[in-house]
């Protein structure tokens, strides 16, 4: 139903119907019509809305389809025809980044493409089947998480970038799920929420420890301008850099 989405949409983000009123510059009046059921809005106005509210596209669509109208933005899969540009797009710059590590992510963390080096480091093969989430290998125990030299470190930067995905995206979304699988790991309920264990450092490094021997990397993280896709939207690509 659109008045119960909106409303709780309008309590993730702590806006009031007048905060909500004076952003979408609209009355406030008018939102209490709409949340009441007493007024129907228009396509165009559930858009303003959402625009308001901060809303991924995804949640765009939602709002569309409880209002009774169809969605306006895609919502493409990785591997369809629609997504060919973005995977080459993508690829290029896996590639133009080799010898070092670089992954394709989408917003819940699972790995989409990955070039060698990002394999390598995280002993993923290219043929696994089902997606790899780097949440779960970060989290869970195993030879990933074993390599984290400054996992403490590094799991509460991840933590950090969950919690404002979910804050985005809304409690039940897909990175909400992977949030809460992550902290039913081993030392997860330890971690800080607030983040400044940098200890001075520009950017935090990751410490990964590879064949005996402590490597020390930063990121930088790209995304797609002006995306017309929830997809594409929530694609970014991490290269790691040597520190």
């Amino acid at each position: 139903m659109f008045s119960a989405m909106l409303r709780e949409w309008r309590g993730l983000r702590g806006m009031s119907q007048l905060d909500l009123a004076l952003s979408a510059e609209v009355s406030a009046r008018h939102i209490s019509f709409i949340e009441s059921e007493r007024s129907k809005p228009s396509s165009d106005m559930v858009l303003r809305l959402a625009e308001a509210l901060n809303l991924p596209l995804r949640e765009r669509n939602g709002l569309l389809v409880a209002a009774g109208y169809a969605p306006q933005f895609g919502d493409s899969e990785w591997h369809s025809d629609a997504m060919a540009d973005v995977r080459r797009a993508a690829a290029l710059l896996l590639a133009a980044h080799e010898p070092h590590p670089a992954i394709v992510l989408d917003a819940a963390f699972n790995i989409l493409d990955a070039n060698p080096g990002a394999r390598g480091m995280m002993g993923v093969s290219a043929d696994t089947g089902a997606p790899v989430n780097l949440v779960d290998l970060v989290f869970r125990p195993g030879a990933v998480r074993a390599s984290i030299v400054n996992w403490v470190e590094v799991a509460e930067y991840l933590l950090h970038r969950m919690r404002d995905g979910v804050r985005r995206q809304g409690p039940q979304s897909p990175i909400g799920a992977v949030m809460r699988r992550a902290m039913t790991q081993a030392g997860a309920a330890e971690l800080s929420p607030v983040r400044g264990r940098g200890h001075g450092a520009v950017v935090l490094p990751l410490e990964f420890r590879i064949d005996g021997h402590v490597t020390r990397w930063f990121t930088t993280v790209t995304s797609f301008g002006a995306p017309q896709d929830a997809l594409v939207e929530d694609i970014t690509i991490e290269q790691f850099h040597p520190a």
